[in-house]
């Protein structure tokens, strides 16, 4: 999965417009940043990449790109 599709794919689990989100894009400026957007981000990176995250893994993401980083 590239960079843009990771990307996309936050967008989606965000409610986001395509092109809203930027690589560099700090998580606590994102409004639609919230508890249901951590479960759903929890539940798709089981089921596309059958790995489970920790809370604490959650709570270190500072970025968008933080994000895309752990996705690889």
């Amino acid at each position: 999965m590239t960079t843009e599709e990771k990307i996309v794919l936050l967008e989606d689990l965000m409610e986001l417009d395509e092109g809203e989100l930027d690589i560099n894009a700090n998580l606590e400026d994102v409004e639609e940043w919230d508890s249901l957007t951590k479960l759903s981000l929890m539940a798709t990176i089981k089921k596309l990449y059958n790995k489970s995250i920790t809370v604490e893994e959650l709570k270190s993401f500072q970025t968008v790109k933080d994000i895309c980083d752990y996705l690889e």
